[in-house]
């Protein structure tokens, strides 16, 4: 099993890669074939990742969340099974070639960087933690979705605004159509990752001792957090629509990725799943 998780891993990433090419196809053409040929090689590498995080779960007794870089590649499955689930609600297809990338470039940063061999503090393996980091990791997910809606929705904004017509307008959805999926992505993504927060902070006070509190990685949450949490205010008492929502979201998005990644790998002390 060991030696099959190397082959697993990149076996998912080069899927993916495979289907960013039939999505990149289909946003140029809107041909029938190429939307079944992306759907279908996005199935096939949701499954293969499937696979994989159920093999690596099998190998260490615990699900794949107590390290940075295993914890992102469950957190880019859980993406691409909230992504697939909104096409197939949503009937669009467009939003795969925006999402992809970034999907290709957090699993190739897992796959150069999970240690297959790590052990883990007991603590880390529970499933109360367990439970609390698929809280945040849900929560991410969402956050993702209203990421890429909110770029979308700011490209499709500034070719309107330029009286330029031109790709976006002619292959996007309108712009209520981001702006409302945005925005009930946030709705979603807040209230999972205030029920992860929560656990997380009930968690470190029964196992850290002192000023845990203060720690970059506990910290760098809690910006993440204020951050959405302006986005639901000011969209409620201050009418922020549109423009100005996707603006706030992509800014949460892009602190939260390097709360995740950067703060949590070097910064932290306590919180860095060690």
């Amino acid at each position: 099993m060991n030696a099959l998780l190397p082959v697993f891993c990149w076996s998912v990433l080069l899927t993916y890669g495979i289907a960013f090419g039939q999505y990149w196809r289909y946003f140029q053409d809107k041909s029938i074939k190429h939307a079944k040929g992306a759907r279908a090689w996005l199935i096939t590498a949701l499954l293969l990742h499937t696979f994989y995080i159920v093999t690596l779960w099998v190998k260490t007794q615990h699900l794949p969340v107590g390290d940075t870089f295993s914890a992102i590649t469950t957190y880019v499955w859980c993406s691409m099974l909230l992504y697939l689930a909104l096409e197939f609600r949503l009937r669009e297809m467009t939003m795969g070639v925006f999402l992809l990338p970034l999907i290709l470039l957090l699993q190739l940063l897992s796959n150069l960087f999970i240690d297959f061999h790590k052990e883990l503090s007991p603590v880390l393996t529970g499933l109360f933690f367990e439970f609390h980091v698929l809280m945040m990791i849900s929560g991410y997910a969402a956050f993702t979705i209203s990421f890429i809606t909110s770029v979308m929705y700011l490209l499709l904004s500034r070719e309107m605004q330029s009286k330029q017509l031109g790709i976006f307008f002619e292959k996007l959805p309108s712009l209520q159509f981001f702006d409302n999926l945005s925005n009930q992505a946030v709705n979603i993504g807040l209230f999972l990752v205030t029920i992860g927060y929560g656990m997380g902070f009930y968690l470190g006070s029964s196992v850290w001792q002192g000023n845990w509190t203060l720690d970059p990685k506990f910290i760098a949450v809690a910006v993440s957090w204020a951050i959405y949490i302006v986005h639901f205010v000011t969209r409620l008492s201050a009418g922020w629509q549109g423009k100005r929502a996707a603006i706030v979201s992509i800014i949460g998005f892009g602190w939260l990725l390097f709360s995740f990644i950067v703060v949590t790998t070097f910064f932290s002390k306590v919180h860095n799943f060690q």
